[in-house]
């Protein structure tokens, strides 16, 4: 019997770089900066947004004292959150999918 292996990724769903697919390793830093693995040319996003790390068996996001917000379906970070299949993710004006890839 075969098992299917998914990989974590981030659908760009609005932005700069909407359409583009982001394979998620242990973490991702967002951001404007260049230096960041995901650069957005975005202004209302700071130059280092915000990260998202591998957390007991899933992910979870934190803002790093963003200027304008981090939200997870509509709702902004404070700190830390967790992060689940589905949910979507907003910064500055791209908002983004946590997907699975078969």
């Amino acid at each position: 019997m075969a098992t299917s292996v998914f990989t974590p990724i981030l659908r760009l769903q609005t932005g700069p770089l909407a359409g583009k697919v982001i394979e998620l390793g242990n973490t991702l830093r967002v951001g404007r900066h260049p230096y960041n693995e995901m650069s957005l040319e975005d202004r209302a996003v700071s130059r280092y947004h915000c990260w998202i790390r591998a957390a007991s068996g899933g992910f979870a996001i934190e803002d790093l004292a963003s200027a304008n917000g981090t939200y997870v379906n509509g709702v902004r970070v404070l700190e830390t959150a967790p992060l689940q299949v589905g949910d979507r993710v907003r910064v500055g004006e791209t908002e983004f999918l946590l997907a699975e890839e078969e």
